[in-house]
């Protein structure tokens, strides 16, 4: 691959591909993985993708002890993304902390130290919180987020599933300290659009933040692998997409009742909805000589609404080959404009 163009996470001073790499799934545990997760990790370095998100909850833990393996092993440097877990709507099982209350602010710092040993680092560029907090304010967590960055831990913030006013106050917060708020992490993709039209997109622009999407394709949907019916959505993707649907977190600005919702089907889940925005983009796909996935991604990455920077989730070579697919060229504004009109008429 040819020099990527690489950007900076809002104003702070981490630079990275444009496109990163989700550790979700990734488990040390299950030894049949390990060899496919290595040979994918040093596939991504040696493509100049470098940019690594993962989490405290991932697989309990795992999914940075296994990235700290790849770490060591291939002694590359990377930029790494981690994730606190405060008790919250999205995460109501929070993890246990031994030395604070899990709902005291100050359980960021032991939550913090536990990724810093797992991983096997000495600081995390972009730590991130992963969801807005039952207990205390936003702005009690980004005072001790604030600390960790003048401590030396943490290069840079970010927040995750932050309505627009929450991330304002975010801001304003850490800004109190001469701190930048750096990302925001948000479900954004080709059929999950809100942050456009919910305030969130708005409040990133104006403040130079930078958006970094979770599942980019829709839970696999947008590969077009359960098109046909013949693969099943797992039940954990399906229940998450009904979530979503629901509104519970009012990440929609729609007014629908809850009953209407709950008797109605996710669009991402009426393949007869969404079969004509396939055809779409297959023959987009086709003209291109590239996958839907590699669209799908593509239409992330040239969004000219923020600095997007997408984080597909990669277990092997195959997947980060496909991905890479989608990097050093772009859709046209016409075949976006198309994409886009096919995408409203499905709703």
């Amino acid at each position: 691959m040819g020099n990527l163009n690489h950007y900076r996470l809002g104003a702070s001073d981490i630079i990275v591909p444009p496109m990163g790499i989700g550790t979700m799934l990734w488990n040390y545990r299950k030894s049949n993985t390990k060899d496919d997760v290595f040979n994918a990790y040093r596939t991504c370095i040696d493509n100049e993708l470098n940019f690594f998100d993962t989490a405290e909850i991932y697989a309990n833990g795992n999914s940075e002890c296994m990235l700290g393996e790849c770490l060591k092993k291939d002694g590359r440097p990377i930029i790494i993304a981690s994730k606190f877990a405060p008790p919250s709507s999205m995460i109501p099982v929070a993890p246990k902390r031994s030395t604070v209350s899990k709902k005291h602010p100050y359980a960021l710092m032991e939550a913090l130290d536990g990724s810093l040993k797992r991983i096997g680092v000495d600081h995390i560029d972009l730590y991130q919180m992963h969801a807005p907090p039952f207990h205390y304010t936003i702005e009690d967590y980004m005072d001790v987020m604030a600390k960790a960055v003048k401590m030396g831990k943490v290069r840079a913030v970010g927040v995750c599933n932050f309505s627009s006013s929450q991330i304002q106050n975010s801001h304003a917060c850490l800004a109190q300290h001469g701190i930048p708020l750096a990302t925001v992490m948000v479900g954004y993709n080709l059929l999950r659009r809100f942050p456009e039209t919910n305030g969130v997109f708005d409040v990133c622009r104006k403040l130079n933040i930078s958006v970094i999407p979770y599942a980019p394709l829709a839970e696999g949907i947008l590969t077009g692998k359960y098109r046909t019916g013949e693969n099943k959505l797992p039940f954990a993707y399906r229940a998450a997409i009904y979530f979503g649907h629901l509104n519970i977190v009012k990440e929609r600005g729609d007014s629908t009742s809850l009953i209407r919702k709950i008797f109605s089907k996710p669009r991402e889940l009426d393949k007869k909805r969404l079969e004509p925005l396939f055809n779409v983009l297959e023959g987009i796909a086709k003209t291109h000589n590239k996958t839907l996935a590699q669209v799908a991604i593509n239409w992330l990455i040239t969004t000219n609404e923020v600095n997007v920077i997408p984080i597909p989730g990669v277990r092997n070579v195959r997947q980060i080959n496909d991905n890479i697919g989608a990097l050093d060229w772009h859709l046209t504004q016409d075949e976006r404009t198309i994409i886009n009109k096919a995408e409203i008429e499905s709703r």
